[in-house]
């Protein structure tokens, strides 16, 4: 609900409702509505990190790895990208656990990067936070009919190209064709 609403617009009764349980249920394990609410998002970002390092571990070659991190990244924020901007506060206010998720997701992309050995040692913490980067962008510029896995290739492809070979590819072809 968190992720379909503002947070003012959730009520903890509707959310013990939807979860089938009563109110007084949800405020024993959740003394707040700010606990009940970092503690859905916190469990929505814990599963997309297990996802990506799953994602992570596929042993596919690299610009496949790849594409399947990022789409299984935009597949959660495609629809709700105000919940990106959420995600970006959260991680302000509550940095240990963000850091460490964050972390989990970094390095399971530096993992796929040594693998394949894409980036230097020394380059490859760097590199990870370019990939998210792309994909945080591919987040917020999308429109709404546009697919997820459209952009998880588009991201992929300019990720591993670069801005050059991205626009001198097409061009190339055009003139090839032409």
């Amino acid at each position: 609900m968190f992720a379909e609403r503002d947070f003012h617009q959730v009520h903890v009764s509707e959310v013990a409702s939807r979860a089938g349980v009563g109110k007084g249920t949800v405020y024993l394990y959740f003394p707040t509505k700010d606990d009940l609410h970092r503690g859905a998002l916190e469990a929505s970002l814990q599963r997309l990190a297990a996802e990506v390092e799953r994602a992570a571990d596929a042993d596919a070659p690299p610009d496949a790895v790849l594409e399947e991190i990022v789409l299984r990244i935009l597949r959660f924020f495609w629809r709700r990208p105000h919940l990106l901007t959420l995600v970006q506060r959260y991680e302000q206010r509550y940095e240990r656990a963000a850091r460490e998720r964050r972390h989990r997701v970094r390095q399971a992309i530096e993992r796929v990067l040594a693998r394949h050995r894409l980036a230097r040692a020394s380059q490859r913490g760097l590199a990870a936070a370019f990939l998210l980067g792309l994909a945080r962008a591919a987040i917020l510029e999308h429109r709404g009919e546009e697919r997820p896995e459209i952009f998880a290739r588009r991201v992929v492809r300019l990720y591993l190209r670069g801005l050059e070979r991205a626009v001198e590819l097409p061009a190339r072809r055009r003139r090839m064709a032409g």
